[in-house]
């Protein structure tokens, strides 16, 4: 099953044990590295907004992990940071389907 299945196998079904979540990003993070959890992280913050209130918590402890994950052992420096920057004026820049 593919880890991102997984997440949102766990968001669906409306609780996720914090282990699971930590080996979940392990995985993530063995198998795709810094550009796999940098994946992770944007597909949840694009579908956040889409998804039921009653779940959007639980979708956003993940985002938060995703990001914790990530900075705590991938710290951010020059690069990444401008990388960071230019992803985030393309989302504001894109129009949204409705």
């Amino acid at each position: 099953m593919n880890i991102s299945e997984n997440v949102w196998r766990t968001i669906g079904r409306g609780t996720a044990h914090p282990s699971e979540v930590l080996n979940t990003l392990i995985e993530l993070d063995n198998r795709k590295g810094q550009i796999g959890l940098w994946a992770l992280e944007n597909e949840l913050r694009e579908k956040i907004p889409l998804l039921r209130p009653m779940v959007q918590p639980l979708a956003q402890a993940w985002l938060e992990a995703t990001i914790l994950y990530r900075t705590t052992y991938y710290p951010e420096d020059r690069l990444s940071r401008l990388f960071h920057r230019f992803t985030q004026l393309e989302r504001q820049h894109l129009p949204i389907a409705s």
